[in-house]
């Protein structure tokens, strides 16, 4: 079943045919919810879009669809081909990002923002002990660790991040690519195709 809630136009679509509902209990910064039988993606106003695996959140949107007169079924202009593409474009960025926040979901935010300073004084470091470091400093003492050590697991787990980090970055280019060589008029079908 694919669905597909616009809250601005205050429609709902499921298989193509749309319906006008209530989207008032839609959550505010949703702009809009693409569904394609086991996966989709959530638009939003205020950050990048995300990765949907379960529409248990938006299940009462579908039910309001199935319950509407049929007279209030609505004539939309069935999505064109950049629209379409950029549709898969931004299904595949969702999937990416996710993947991503897996990666550093057990950091807080502020430790994560530090990963960058915390490599580069552990290399400065490796290249110079002489080398002014002073994050690498204060929490090798904050640790009770060896400034060796510490500087060694900094080094392997940037090096560990990177290869899956990139794993992942490849893949989104390869998908993207994949779109991209479909040409100017591709099929729902060819796109779909295109999987995480």
């Amino acid at each position: 079943m694919r669905v597909t809630i616009i809250r601005d136009d205050s429609v709902v679509g499921i298989d193509g045919v749309f319906r006008r509902i209530d989207l008032s209990s839609l959550r505010a910064n949703v702009r809009a919810v693409q569904w394609n039988d086991t996966s989709g993606h959530i638009e939003y106003d205020d950050t990048a879009n995300t990765l949907l695996t379960n529409m248990a959140e938006f299940q009462p949107f579908v039910d309001l669809w199935k319950t509407a007169p049929s007279e209030q079924i609505t004539v939309l202009t069935a999505p064109g081909p950049d629209q379409m593409k950029a549709a898969a474009v931004a299904r595949i960025n969702a999937a990416y990002q996710s993947d991503i926040r897996e990666l550093t979901a057990a950091y807080p935010e502020e430790e994560v923002k530090s990963w960058a300073l915390q490599e580069g004084e552990a290399k400065a470091w490796f290249s110079n002990p002489q080398a002014h470091t002073p994050w690498l400093d204060s929490a090798a003492d904050a640790r009770n660790m060896n400034k060796a050590d510490l500087a060694g697991k900094i080094i392997a787990k940037a090096a560990a991040f990177a290869r899956v980090h990139g794993q992942l970055t490849g893949k989104r280019q390869r998908l993207q690519e994949r779109v991209a060589a479909l040409g100017d008029f591709p099929t729902r079908q060819q796109l779909d195709d295109i999987k995480w």
